[in-house]
């Protein structure tokens, strides 16, 4: 077989994957991309995440930390880096400042087989007893790992955006 005759076997072969794929509504399972759903999937985790830091739940927060995670947070003078000092991080935050609501605003995922970091901002609403209300930008950085099926938070940082 010559050169050209492989250059049209090639340009024929393209032509028919691209005619293929055009109609095909679920490319990303005709690739196998699993890194589609998991970018959801992680997505979702992040939203489960603020949800359950605004309604007070401590067991559904650190229930999405794996046991090696540590946490770098926003209200902390230190790192936490077992399961006991990031539910105390917590535990402290939620009854300091009763009433705070998250709100995830952007978020950029990237998805690295079963592990994902996700990097963002969020707005920390809180009602204090002397200030009012008031609304605080952060940034965010959260690396996942996938374990038993389930994304879980094994890094997290976060820090107010200053201006």
């Amino acid at each position: 077989m010559g050169t050209s005759s492989i250059a049209r076997c090639l340009a024929a072969l393209t032509a028919v994957l691209v005619v293929a794929l055009s109609g095909c509504t679920h490319w990303s399972a005709a690739f196998n991309a699993p890194w589609i759903d998991s970018k959801q999937e992680v997505a979702a985790v992040t939203e489960q995440w603020a949800t359950a830091f605004s309604k007070g739940d401590l067991d559904a927060l650190t229930s999405m930390y794996s046991q090696d995670a540590v946490i770098w947070g926003i209200a902390s003078s230190r790192m936490r880096k077992d399961p006991s000092a990031i539910r105390g991080y917590y535990a402290r935050l939620l009854k300091t400042f009763p009433g705070t609501r998250v709100t995830v605003r952007e978020m950029n995922i990237r998805v690295y087989g079963d592990s994902a970091v996700n990097s963002g901002l969020l707005t920390i609403h809180r009602v204090s007893h002397d200030a009012g209300s008031n609304a605080t930008p952060t940034r965010f950085s959260m690396v996942y790992v996938r374990r038993t099926g389930k994304w879980l938070i094994v890094d997290h940082h976060s820090s107010v955006v200053a201006f």
